[in-house]
């Protein structure tokens, strides 16, 4: 379900109501790739409703999904010949509003090469970037080996310090 809201998202839907109709009208070569099994009986049966778009969407932890998803890219990303280069930066989101009517801004970490945002996280309505440095960073492994760029926001003693130390801490 989540692999079919993403490709709906992807593809360009911008409601719920509009998810569950790209998924009906996906081809079946696309659903199968996903791992849609259809029941020949009731073919019309086999598509998620709306409502359980919904459902599934408000009881999934955005943050652990993100972490987990970020960590299977990096898996994936292959050792670094040499230094690997990670960039740190905040974007608010378009098209995207909390219920107070604010924009979603994220603190990303993106790797240089590879354009994989490898982590990500909310930075919330009471706060800034700079105190969502760290945790961002504390979701990655280690950090050895790594040059980490960023803009003049995150030049703080406190920053530094972190990263010369080794960033987050293995146990």
């Amino acid at each position: 379900m989540l692999a079919l809201t993403a490709c709906a998202v992807l593809a360009g839907a911008k409601s719920l109501l509009a998810v569950g109709e790209w998924v009906a009208d996906a081809p079946p070569a696309v659903l199968e790739q996903l791992g849609v099994s259809i029941d020949p009986l009731f073919p019309k049966r086999s598509w998620p409703a709306e409502s359980t778009v919904r459902r599934l969407l408000v009881r999934v932890d955005a943050d652990a999904l993100d972490q987990a998803v970020g960590t299977w890219l990096a898996d994936r990303r292959g050792e670094p010949e040499s230094l690997r280069g990670l960039a740190v930066d905040g974007k608010s989101l378009r098209g995207a509003t909390r219920a107070s009517g604010r924009k979603i801004h994220l603190l990303a970490a993106c790797d240089h090469v590879s354009g994989l945002v490898l982590a990500q996280m909310d930075v919330g309505e009471k706060t800034n970037e700079i105190t969502r440095f760290r945790p961002l960073l504390d979701t990655l492994p280690d950090l050895t080996g790594t040059v980490v760029t960023s803009d003049a926001m995150h030049t703080q003693h406190d920053h530094a310090t972190y990263l010369l130390n080794g960033g987050p801490t293995t146990s």
